[in-house]
């Protein structure tokens, strides 16, 4: 088995809503990591859109093209930086995550379809009484949910 060398990557690029948008313009291609249930209720509109949910991504990964600007978004941001993590650990180097994802994204007015109002719980599984960002403890409100910052950020 090959020795695996790690190695470190230069910190990864954030992208507001604003200018993801004018990325998107100039030709980037946004890869959306969120699973299928959460894009099926509310998604980017008037966006070239590559869905790669993140529990398939390792496996897919060479559907993200190298020769394009590429920015990765999830609901709210961590999870499409872990796939913007990955992408340049396996040498992708004009990629960049939307910070604050889709909620940020559709808090802007920027086009959205579907029900915009399916984001108020932000991330998959950040409801009340549901356990949070895969934790045993169930979230009783908003602010409880993926570390208290009250937007239920993961």
């Amino acid at each position: 088995m090959a020795e695996v060398i790690p190695r470190a990557l230069p910190e990864a690029r954030q992208l507001c809503p604003s200018s993801t948008r004018k990325a998107l313009a100039a030709g980037a291609l946004l890869v959306d990591v969120r699973e299928a249930d959460e894009q099926a209720a509310v998604g980017f509109a008037e966006a070239e859109v590559l869905s790669i949910p993140l529990s398939q991504f390792e496996a897919r990964v060479a559907e993200v093209p190298r020769d394009r600007e590429v920015v990765v978004a999830c609901a709210s941001g961590p999870r499409s930086l872990k796939a913007v993590y990955y992408l340049m650990y396996q040498g992708h180097d004009r990629v960049a995550n939307l910070d604050g994802g889709l909620s940020r994204w559709a808090a802007k007015g920027f086009p959205v379809r579907g029900d915009a109002a399916a984001l108020t719980a932000l991330t998959r599984g950040c409801t009340e009484g549901a356990s949070c960002c895969g934790g045993d403890v169930p979230a009783t409100k908003a602010e409880d949910c993926c570390g208290g910052d009250g937007r239920g950020h993961c």
